[in-house]
This record gives structure tokens, C-alpha cells and sequence, in this order.
């Protein structure tokens, strides 16, 4: 099992329409060697528009810091036309370039950007049209395309899930980022979990208070991981799990985002996961 950071984490401005960059990522590189983490699953709005001179000055930063770049996440839209189409397109292309120089092996997406029970047949096809191609672009640099399981997607319940996957039927390198997103049902996650097993590459973590605000993994009650991670590793899942948020994230009325504080959660939930964990056979 491979254990990443998501560095979205460590951008406060990640939820503002705009996403601009508080720092480059870059920078982050030390703080989050100096916490052990070695293995990193980009947030696309980290890359998506940084030119080739600091790609290649972050390529460097992560090699020279034994670190690797394993999954890169991105957020597109399926449903546009027009300008506002081609400008996902290209943006698109751009991360996956940017992926392929950094050498990631993942390439997490949200499935669209419009809910399954509001999607139409038209915008069906057109998502799985352009899912298509990107599978097949992906194919071309070695990376794998996988559906990260969330709200507001066609991947927001275990039906549309289902049928996106049954869609790209014959694509070897496609499958799920799934995420816990039913609140307060821990039997639910595992029942979905069970259902998409075979098709799970990629797991992202996180959990949350009653109030719905960002707690350690331990503390939260959205998802009993103590449940749920012994489960999923029965089951024989051996790929990425990804530390997607922790507490802190969002600072409290009138505090200022304290990034040590954050990357210290981080590796509290670390310890949690490997706690939970067990060893290999052998």
C-alpha cells in the first residue's frame, strides 16, 4: 500500500472560486519532507497553470528530495460547449502534460461536474465520449484514469458509479478513487466498497465532526476507520490511499491557517492508518 499526501490540504484558498495560489507548491516541498512524507498526490490547481520552467524546477525539488508525485488530481467539466469547452480541453491536456513530466501513475478526476440523478442522456454521452479519450491519453503517457466517488459527480452514488464503469468496458488503465461519502453510515461505505472492490485503485480519506467541520481520522464520526481501513485491506486492496484532508484544514473565526499545525495532523493520521494497517505477510 502505498500512503500519499494530498497536497490540497495545504492550500487555504482551495474552496475560493478562483483557487489562487497562496504559496507555489514548490515551497511546500520542505515542510512536507521535514513531516516524512514521500509519496504526494497533487491537487491539479497546484500545476494546472504553472509554466515549463517551474514544472521542471518541481520535478527537480521532488526528485531531489527522494519524494515522488504518484497521482495528480483534476476537476473537469463534461457538460460545457464553446469557448468554455475548449478552454476545459486545454486545461485538461495541460495537467495531464504536467502529470507525465512529474512521472505520476494516477490521474484522479471528478467524473463531470454534474450530479447523476441531473445529468441527461446528452451530457451521459458526452462524459463518457470525452472519458474515452482521455483514457486513451492517459494510455499513451502509462498513467491510470480514476473516478473519485463524490457529490455532484456522475460518480455521487454506487448506480452512477456502475454504469460510468460499465461504459469504458476494454480500458485497463481505469478505475475508482473511492471516497467514504455517505455521512454517519459506516455499513454503507463498506457495502459500496464491496461492490466496486474489484475496480478500486485509489483511496482517499478523511473525516468529520457532527458540525461537518474537518477532524483526525480517529476523531471523526462520519466514517469509523476502524472499521472501515481493516476492511478494505481484507479485501485486498494494495494501492494508493491518499490522506486527502485532516483537522485544521479550515482555520477557526479570526486564526490564521497554520500549515506546520496541518502537516502535524497529517502525520497523526499517518500513524493512525499504519496503526490499523497490518504488515505485509513475509
Amino acid at each position: 500500500m502505498d500512503l500519499l499526501l494530498n497536497t490540497i490540504m495545504l492550500e487555504p484558498n482551495r474552496w475560493t472560486p478562483d483557487h489562487i495560489l497562496s504559496q507555489p507548491l514548490v515551497d511546500l516541498l520542505d515542510p512536507i519532507d521535514e513531516a516524512g512524507f514521500k509519496e504526494l498526490e497533487l491537487w491539479g490547481f497546484h500545476v494546472d497553470t504553472i509554466d515549463d520552467g517551474a514544472v521542471a524546477a518541481l520535478a527537480e525539488g521532488i526528485a531531489a528530495r527522494s519524494m515522488r508525485a504518484l497521482g495528480v488530481g483534476a476537476y473537469p467539466s463534461f457538460h460545457l460547449s464553446g469557448s468554455e469547452d475548449a478552454a476545459q480541453i486545454a486545461q485538461l491536456e495541460r495537467v495531464v502534460s504536467v502529470s507525465a513530466t512529474l512521472g505520476a501513475e494516477l490521474f484522479k478526476i471528478f467524473p463531470g461536474r454534474v450530479a447523476s440523478s441531473k445529468a441527461d442522456e446528452a451530457i451521459w454521452a458526452r462524459t463518457i465520449e470525452r472519458l474515452r479519450a482521455l483514457a486513451d491519453r492517459l494510455g499513451e503517457e502509462g498513467m491510470t484514469l480514476t473516478f473519485e466517488t463524490h457529490g455532484g459527480t456522475l460518480c455521487d452514488d454506487l448506480a452512477g458509479t456502475l454504469r460510468l464503469l460499465e461504459s469504458l468496458v476494454g480500458y485497463d488503465n481505469v478505475g475508482i478513487c473511492f471516497q467514504p461519502y455517505t455521512e454517519h453510515d459506516t455499513d454503507e461505505a463498506i457495502a459500496t466498497f464491496d461492490a466496486l472492490s474489484d475496480r478500486v485503485l485509489h483511496l482517499h480519506v478523511q473525516n468529520r465532526g457532527d458540525d461537518r467541520v474537518m477532524t483526525l481520522l480517529e476523531e471523526g464520526d462520519w466514517t469509523d476507520y476502524r472499521r472501515f481501513l481493516p476492511h478494505v485491506q481484507a479485501a485486498g486492496f494494495d494501492g494508493s490511499l491518499c490522506i486527502e484532508f485532516t483537522r485544521a484544514i479550515v482555520p477557526a473565526a479570526g486564526e490564521a491557517f497554520n500549515l506546520s499545525q496541518v502537516l502535524a495532523n497529517a502525520r497523526l493520521d499517518r500513524r493512525f492508518i499504519e496503526g490499523l494497517w497490518a504488515p505485509a505477510a513475509g
